[in-house]
């Protein structure tokens, strides 16, 4: 016998006066099961700590139960359910008059392994609950926010290692390589502005002399060495700094917007697509395809890759 009125029984059969009072009785009855299922929990408790412990009859308190006619299950929800009471004195009216089903649910061991079964518990306590559907409705409410609230929370986690990864991502341009490129570059621009001054000076004189042309023709092959050792330095520099700019974009995609962490989850989610999955495989393929074409490239120039 739970303590729910029942439902069953359709009281528009008799008058109002008969009716109220057939529910008075159904009250008062389910009163005192609730107070019987109290009292049977406290014997069996006591029972229980008679026969359990580090003595000799330390495993017969289940045998004992058998031997009386009660299964375990009922014996252990009787069990919890009067130290339920025990432990919410202040509130064994109210407990007591709770359906047997609620009372047992909110008694187990369990009953407050999760943050949902705990809330949802207190609210039984609380007078608020008042059925065992009810408990269940609430706690499945409370348990389903707090799986979106951790879901929330791991998303921003992942937005902000994501950031993190970003905001980290380190500018690996060999400044110092460009810089010292850049002072030979000036370096031999100077000495080619000295070269061109003298040359244009021995211009001059060979208009007046044919002695200065062997002198001329000296400078005018160390000018055209400094010329292309100048034209080979700006291409340094120049690709220098276009790979540079390059390897620096390319980690900034890779750890940031396209990071795989990124989008992990949202592959999961759509794993089942074989549309996007194929669109995905297709760009991946592009990606692998760009690797080996910069792979053959650096083979090529003999780059020696170091790990």
């Amino acid at each position: 016998m739970t303590n729910e009125l029942s439902t069953e029984f359709k009281y528009d059969l008799v008058d109002q006066s008969t009716a109220e009072f057939l529910k008075q009785k159904e009250v008062n009855m389910r009163e005192i099961a609730g107070k019987a299922y109290t009292e049977l929990g406290r014997e069996l408790k006591e029972a229980q700590e008679k026969l359990t412990g580090d003595n000799q009859y330390n495993g017969l308190f289940e045998k004992w139960l058998k031997a009386i006619g009660f299964k375990k299950m009922t014996a252990y929800n009787l069990i919890h359910r009067f130290e339920l009471v025990v432990q919410n004195l202040d509130d064994q009216t109210l407990l007591e008059e709770l359906p047997v089903s609620l009372t047992y649910e909110i008694a187990k061991p369990s009953s407050e392994s999760t943050e949902s079964k705990k809330q949802a518990k207190e609210a039984v306590l609380n007078g608020e609950v008042k059925t065992l559907k009810e408990y269940k409705e609430l706690e499945a409410k409370l348990r389903k926010a707090e799986e979106d609230n951790k879901n929330l929370s791991y998303e921003l986690n992942q937005e902000k290692k994501n950031k993190t990864v970003v905001e980290k991502v380190i500018d690996n341009t060999d400044y110092k390589l460009i810089d010292t490129l850049k002072k030979e570059l000036e370096y031999k621009n100077k000495k080619y502005e000295n070269l061109s001054k003298q040359k244009m000076i021995l211009e001059q004189q060979l208009e007046r002399s044919d002695v200065k042309v062997k002198e001329y023709e000296e400078l005018t092959n160390k000018l055209k060495a400094v010329t292309r050792e100048q034209d080979d330095l700006g291409r340094q520099v120049e690709a220098t700094s276009e790979l540079s700019e390059m390897v620096w974009e390319i980690e900034k995609l890779l750890k940031g917007s396209l990071a795989p962490v990124k989008y992990a989850k949202a592959i999961r989610n759509m794993s089942d697509n074989q549309i996007i999955m194929n669109n995905l495989d297709s760009v991946i393929g592009h990606v692998e395809s760009w690797c080996k074409e910069m792979r053959k490239i650096t083979n090529k120039n003999n780059i020696i890759e170091v790990v």
